[in-house]
């Protein structure tokens, strides 16, 4: 086992190969989330029941507690403003897209992975800024042992079909180099197309729910899908740790496909 496989099997539990992932590196581009004002004192206690956590750096930096039987520690790589909207006080006029670090500052950090953003649906430039940038992250990582994985974001109004603006950004995370990648849901025919595609390599799917019941979820996992990726939302609610706990069961649970 290389040093890049070791990494994903902390992220990845080895006997399922599955995961839940929670991503609180929204906070970079949308300013101070609901319950996550006090990052480190929210977080803390809930890495027990996560597989990975993924953070800015600054954040990781306020994790120093997190131990190896917590979540693995996944940075983002980059920033943009297109994941605001338009309720955000200033949405954006011109879409920007910002390198944060490269591998060398992710191993520093003491990360398991770096997670970039492949966002479509806007102008050429920032598509090709975004496949330009897998492929140089995963070459670095590659030789830092290093994994990658691409979050595709399908939000630019260019979308018109969301399936198979998905399955693009998939393509071209794959061809780039991707160790994984995570999608939003596409419906049951263009996810058997992904996993088909991905051939092996984890496949999380970015719920919109965090209702252990939500049909898709379980539909998912009965596909092959890597796990959930959830966002800062889980922070948001009364009890996230028992939401976390249910959706654990689930992604760890059995699964008669």
């Amino acid at each position: 086992m290389n040093s890049k496989q070791y990494r994903m099997s902390e992220l990845l539990n080895p006997i399922d190969g599955r995961s839940l992932v929670v991503d609180t590196s929204n906070g970079l581009v949308l300013g101070t989330l609901p319950g996550l004002e006090h990052f480190a004192e929210a977080v803390s206690p809930l890495l027990p029941l996560l597989d990975g956590i993924v953070t800015s750096p600054g954040q990781a930096r306020n994790l120093g507690s997190r131990t190896r039987r917590d979540a693995a520690l996944l940075i983002c790589a980059d920033w943009t403003n297109a994941l605001r909207g338009d309720d955000f006080v200033l949405p954006p006029e011109t879409i920007q897209y910002i390198p944060l670090l490269n591998p060398a500052d992710a191993l520093d950090l003491g990360a398991n992975a770096l997670v970039m953003h492949f966002i479509l649906g806007h102008e050429e430039e920032i598509e090709a800024g975004c496949m330009q940038r897998v492929v140089n992250l995963a070459l670095e990582g590659l030789n830092l042992g290093i994994p990658l994985l691409v979050d595709v974001q399908p939000i630019g109004p260019r979308v018109v079909l969301l399936n198979k603006a998905i399955e693009l950004g998939v393509s071209y995370a794959l061809e780039g180099g991707a160790d994984g990648v995570i999608v939003p849901w596409p419906g049951t025919q263009s996810f058997k197309t992904i996993q088909a595609m991905c051939n092996g390599l984890p496949v999380w799917v970015r719920s919109g729910s965090l209702e252990p019941d939500t049909p898709e979820l379980t539909e998912a996992l009965q596909l092959g899908a890597a796990g959930f990726w959830l966002d800062e939302r889980i922070f948001a609610v009364d009890d996230p740790a028992a939401i976390l706990q249910a959706l654990k069961a689930l992604v760890h649970a059995p699964v008669v496909v």
